[in-house]
């Protein structure tokens, strides 16, 4: 079997600005829990479902050692039909 491979990245670079008076991290990186809570989860569904709507392709989670808090690692196959 012939198999050939490629790598693709999307690479999302979090920052929080604060008005001048801003002391430091009072808010103890509540902005951060919140990208993690409420968008992190939506944006891996949404990439899971945009690869699994077509049939053949297939996708699934293939952690590979990275710290899994700062990536999301995903194998993604395309199949014979």
């Amino acid at each position: 079997m012939h198999r050939e491979e490629r790598e693709f990245s999307i690479v999302l670079n979090l920052s929080a600005e604060f008005d001048e008076d801003y002391a430091g991290d009072d808010d103890g990186f509540a902005w951060h829990e919140r990208f993690e809570r409420e968008l992190k989860p939506r944006l891996v569904a949404a990439v899971f479902d945009v690869l699994r709507s077509e049939p053949s392709w297939q996708a699934v989670a293939a952690p590979t050692g990275r710290d899994p808090d700062r990536a999301v690692e995903i194998a993604v196959r395309r199949v014979s039909r």
